[in-house]
């Protein structure tokens, strides 16, 4: 075991001239894939880069080797064929919700666990399943339909045998499903539904619904279609509006909340050119931002992404993204972008040439406070190399390391040469105890270490 001892911090302030590469979009369709796309409803990432969709017939991975594996009802664990939703665990335990037959679990290999009304002894309320997500505390929330019966909108799992029902989302007349789900930075699960977005605080066991009404405007709409949190702490929706007139759901737009301030973008401010906002995604600094209402309205924009302060469209253009309608964004360990859509999939590789991309390049050395913090069992470190010349070119070698309170290395997250740029690697801690854990960054000269606290 080696020991480490706090020393001084030192900061370099380094500048230079940079270039940023030209983004690659790739799309894949019926004509280059070993399968038809059919409905490319979602899609997800895992630690090891694959990629896996969830379409009308089947859940498909794509690993880092170009090679597509189709998994349907027929030859595997899965219930039925037409998934609606599909997560990823700090485990790269795959999660699928299917819309009539519950949802199961797959370890990537080949064990499934399937949970439906059935296996749970109706812990599962229904077997209609929207969307799923997690907690700090390792417990899995299902948002599910409920109709105007008084089943739960979501469902909450301990892992174990205990599962408990929520009907929070209750309009005075009819109870409201459940149809989008996130976490954000504190570790609060935000439910996304047709009468507004509820937050759950997880540790008090409490519910604030947030609506157009009582936000003042702040939220767009009150149907909730989408949810997204980024690593500073903002929560992002993408919502529908109601036609005060007919009654119909109409554009609404994207509003961000920082816990505080409201901030909205749709047509009627000249942000965005539609308020049918589909996904949302985080690279870097930018928010991308995937609009349609795929086969029920014509106003679908393709993809926008948001810099800070300018919006960029893509849609409809064989060199960039082909389609207007847009189902689901994620973004890979590699910092690509994956966008599904309706028969299509596309990536947009930001480093084609391989050489580390330099658009926005940090000027100091920095090491940022794990999130979330506490954690179980896994949490996320980012960190920043600046431009440094040294003998052995632009690149320097840098330790990322997890100590325990004695001083105790437990884990070596990177080790190897790093190039100029942002990072982030994600720490799991699945098979440590609980208690405080420091880790601590080194290069060149450069040394910071960080508390974290471990709670099981």
């Amino acid at each position: 075991m080696k020991k480490f001892f706090t020393v001084t911090l030192v900061l370099f302030s380094i500048f230079g001239l940079t270039r940023a590469q030209t983004p690659k979009w790739t799309t894949y369709d019926y004509n280059n894939s070993n399968y038809s796309l059919t409905a490319a409803n979602c899609v997800a990432t895992d630690d090891n880069g694959n990629i896996w969709i969830g379409t009308d017939q089947s859940v498909v991975k794509f690993d880092q080797n170009n090679s597509w594996t189709v998994y349907n009802s027929g030859n595997s664990g899965m219930m039925q064929d037409k998934v609606v939703d599909i997560a990823v665990t700090a485990t790269n335990s795959i999660w699928v919700c299917t819309y009539g037959s519950g949802f199961v679990k797959f370890n990537g290999n080949s064990s499934w666990n399937k949970y439906d009304m059935m296996t749970t002894n109706n812990g599962m309320m229904t077997n209609y399943t929207y969307c799923v997500a997690f907690d700090n505390a390792g417990n899995t929330y299902i948002g599910t339909y409920c109709g105007n019966s008084q089943n739960a909108g979501m469902v909450k799992w301990n892992g174990n045998s205990t599962w408990t029902p929520f009907n929070n989302f209750f309009d005075g007349y009819n109870y409201k499903n459940v149809e989008a789900l996130a976490k954000d930075k504190q570790g609060n699960i935000w439910c996304g539904t047709s009468i507004g977005v509820f937050k759950y605080d997880p540790t008090n066991f409490t519910f604030t619904p947030y609506t157009k009404e009582n936000t003042n405007g702040g939220l767009c709409g009150n149907y909730v279609r989408t949810i997204a949190a980024d690593a500073n702490g903002n929560v992002w929706f993408g919502c529908m509006d109601k036609d005060p007139v007919s009654g119909y759901w109409v554009s609404g737009g994207l509003s961000k909340f920082n816990g505080t301030t409201w901030t909205n973008y749709k047509p009627s401010n000249g942000n965005l050119s539609t308020g049918y906002i589909s996904a949302i995604a985080f690279r870097n600094n930018e928010v991308w931002v995937g609009t349609g209402y795929c086969g029920q309205v014509s106003d679908n924009k393709g993809i926008f992404k948001f810099d800070g302060t300018s919006w960029t469209n893509y849609a409809n253009d064989s060199n960039t993204y082909p389609g207007t309608c847009v189902n689901d964004l994620v973004v890979d360990k590699n910092n690509n972008l994956w966008i599904a859509g309706p028969n299509i999939l596309t990536k947009v590789d930001f480093n084609p040439t391989g050489v580390e991309e330099t658009g926005t390049l940090p000027f100091s050395f920095v090491l940022e406070q794990n999130y979330p913090n506490p954690f179980n069992p896994s949490t996320t470190i980012q960190y920043s190399i600046p431009i440094v010349e040294t003998h052995h070119g632009a690149s320097l070698h840098v330790l990322l390391k997890i100590y325990d309170v004695l001083g105790q290395e437990v884990a070596t997250l990177v080790n190897g040469e790093k190039s100029s740029g942002n990072y982030e690697v994600k720490f799991d801690a699945a098979n440590l105890p609980s208690g405080v854990y420091f880790y601590a960054l080194s290069a060149n000269g450069f040394f910071q270490s960080k508390k974290m606290l471990l709670m099981k």
